[in-house]
Order: C-alpha cells, then sequence, then structure tokens
C-alpha cells in the first residue's frame, strides 16, 4: 500500500510538470500571435517628446572577436530624439574601430558618442561602473540600459516608449529570447532563455506589475533614477537589474521581446553560466525557487531509481518524464524560432536531468564567480 501512494503520488507530481509546460507553450503561442511592435506616435496633439539615451557598455573583449550587429539593431532605430553612447575600454579600440568606421558611415543619421575608458573598475559589479561612467554624458531625460549582446526588433524603440509613456510604470523592462545557436554547448543558454526563463516572464506579465527588471532592456526617466537609486549599492549587487527593479516600483514588462545569440564556446562554460543564474535567482527569490519544485519531479523519480533500482515502474517514469521534458522544450523552442533538432538530442535529455540537479545544487553555500570576481550574496556590502 505505502509503495502504491508513493508512486500515485509522483504520477501526479508528474501531472503538475506537464500541466506547466502546456500552460508554458500557451503563453508562448499568445505572445508569438500577439507582439507587433509599433512606431512611435507621432500626433499633433502628442505630448512633447522627451530625448531619449541608450546605454550600451561593452565588456573588455579579451581578444574575442567584436560583433556590433546587436548594436546596429538600435542605430538603425534612433531618431532625432534619440541618442546612443557606446562605452568601450581602450585597450578594445583596435577591434572596435573597423566596425566603428562601417557603423558611422551606414547609420549616419543616428547621433552616437562613444566614450573610451582607461580608468579601472570601481565597483564589484563591473556592468554598472560602466554605466555609472556614461550617465554623465547622458542627455536624455529617459534612460534604456541594454546589455551590449542584445538585438532589437524593427520598431522596438517606438513600442517601449509609448508603453512607458502610456502604462505608468517608473519601469518597463523587456523579456528576450534566443534564437541562434552557435555551438553545441550554448543550447544550454537556450533551453535555460526560452524554456525556463521566457514563459515564466510572459506568464508574470499577465499578472500584472512585477518588482524586477531584466537586464536585456530596462526603460526610466532620469529623474526617477536619481530619487531613488544609490550608485553605491546598485554597484554592489550582483543582479543590478533586480535591484533597479525593486527600486523603481511600479514595473511593467513590455509586450515586444529582445534576442540574444547563445554563442558558449565550451561545456564548462556553459555550465558555469547555468548555474550563475539560478543560484542568483535563488538569492532573489528564495520562495519562488523553493515553489519551482512543483514543476520538477525529476528529482523525485531519481531519488525512485536511486531508492529502488529494481522497479520497472520508476526507471519507465524516469524516461517517460525526461521525453515529456525534451517534447516540451522543443515544441517552445521552435514556436520562438529556434531550431533545435536531432543534433541536439543528447544535450536536450541531459538537461532535463540536469535543471533538477541545478537546483539543489544552487541551494548550496557556493560563490557565484562572474567576471572574475567571486560573489557570496546578492549584494555584498563588505
Amino acid at each position: 500500500m505505502d509503495l502504491m501512494f508513493l508512486e500515485a503520488g509522483i504520477v501526479a507530481w508528474s501531472g503538475l510538470a506537464l500541466l506547466w509546460w502546456i500552460v508554458s507553450w500557451s503563453v508562448v503561442r499568445a505572445h508569438a500571435g500577439a507582439t507587433v511592435p509599433v512606431e512611435r506616435n507621432r500626433a499633433v496633439d502628442a505630448p512633447e517628446p522627451r530625448l531619449l539615451t541608450v546605454f550600451k557598455p561593452l565588456p573588455q573583449l579579451h581578444a574575442a572577436p567584436f560583433d556590433g550587429r546587436g548594436i546596429e539593431s538600435f542605430l538603425a532605430q534612433l531618431d532625432e530624439d534619440a541618442e546612443l553612447l557606446l562605452g568601450v575600454h581602450e585597450v578594445d579600440r583596435a577591434q572596435v574601430e573597423p566596425w566603428l568606421a562601417r557603423a558611422q558611415r551606414q547609420f549616419s543619421h543616428a547621433r552616437l558618442r562613444v566614450i573610451w575608458r582607461t580608468e579601472p573598475c570601481a565597483m564589484r559589479n563591473p556592468k554598472v561602473a560602466w554605466l555609472k561612467i556614461l550617465a554623465p554624458h547622458a542627455k536624455g531625460e529617459l534612460w534604456l540600459w541594454s546589455d551590449a549582446d542584445i538585438y532589437a526588433p524593427s520598431g522596438y524603440l517606438g513600442t517601449a516608449r509609448e508603453e512607458h509613456a502610456t502604462s505608468g510604470a517608473h519601469l518597463l523592462t523587456s523579456p528576450y529570447v534566443v534564437r541562434d545557436i552557435e555551438s553545441g554547448p550554448a543550447v544550454l543558454d537556450a533551453l535555460y532563455v526560452n524554456v525556463e526563463f521566457f514563459p515564466g516572464v510572459l506568464f508574470l506579465r499577465g499578472l500584472g506589475p512585477v518588482d524586477f527588471g531584466l537586464g536585456a532592456a530596462m526603460l526610466f526617466a532620469r529623474a526617477d533614477f536619481d530619487r531613488n537609486v544609490d550608485w553605491t549599492e546598485l554597484g554592489a549587487a550582483l543582479a543590478d537589474d533586480f535591484v533597479l527593479g525593486q527600486k523603481l516600483q511600479p514595473v511593467r514588462i513590455g509586450r515586444a521581446e529582445l534576442e540574444t545569440h547563445a554563442a558558449i564556446a565550451s561545456w564548462g562554460e556553459a555550465i558555469r553560466h547555468y548555474l550563475r543564474w539560478s543560484k542568483t535567482v535563488r538569492w532573489n527569490r528564495p520562495g519562488g525557487t523553493a515553489a519551482r519544485l512543483i514543476v520538477l519531479p525529476m528529482l523525485g523519480w531519481l531519488a525512485f531509481v536511486m531508492c529502488r533500482p529494481d522497479s520497472a515502474f520508476a526507471w519507465m517514469g524516469l524516461a517517460v518524464m525526461m521525453q515529456l521534458d525534451v517534447l516540451a522544450a522543443t515544441l517552445i523552442c521552435r514556436r520562438i524560432g529556434c531550431r533545435v533538432g536531432l543534433r541536439d538530442l543528447p544535450a536536450l535529455e541531459l538537461w532535463s536531468i540536469g535543471r533538477a540537479a541545478a537546483w539543489l545544487v544552487c541551494w548550496l553555500p557556493w560563490p557565484v564567480v562572474w567576471s572574475r570576481r567571486s560573489w557570496w550574496r546578492p549584494i555584498d556590502k563588505t
């Protein structure tokens, strides 16, 4: 009887996971059918437009090739009421200048200013250190912070400005997806972003305002930032986007998604990146992370197999659950426009088990290493 009760419980647990996969696919499907970027409203009776400054700080390249296509996607949308600040480390000048010369010719209409940096990082968070350096050069009343590797769809800036002006939010943030997978290990990035992150963000968007930002894009008024945010506190945070959202509530999630490319080259780097994401989310949302256990029945099946290795039911359940995960991930990725196929099947199978293991590991007391810095807490004031 006890065994039957256990088997029934784990089957019900698996049913909850399947229900979440159905919800995930549904919200992604609905979003894909409804997202239509719009141009800015230029009606005669519209309020006087405010100048927008787009912040694009580049991390130090360390001899890696420079890909400026994401920045170009923003440059192409700049109008007379927008500018872009590009932050570049002086040591990367030789790598960036050829692209910069081409971009200035191709986007001659765009108000682009380049800030060359020689000073060392003065904050634990190197991205925030860059943003603070760029801030005095910004002329806009609206600021848009966006990670360097993010691509904007056509019409995005118009959509974002309209939503920020009409939503009543102090901060408008935008989700992002991965469509291009440039290596085998990069599949892990694509699965985390497209399957574990994106559907949840869309689900939360439907519930109303949130209290966090997403680093892909955060649009807010400079005056609100000056009143509510301290650079020192922000620069001490690993998840600066989360902290900014906490400070600039209410936050709305925009209806258009941005894009990034998964370009991680090695499995070691891919696993570290995946674990860093998992740990950072656990630090900032321990309750939500704990609740994810409801949709992770792989933990139960793995425990069942280890306790009853002679049970055909346990092994069959483990195999079926893995295939349901793989099927759901494949369908969601393809709905987004990210092609995963047979060559990615081993990675998908391992991900099904690995994401459950990552949930366990993220509760252990180990540090996150990002940009050669070690973090033990989301905010380190020591």
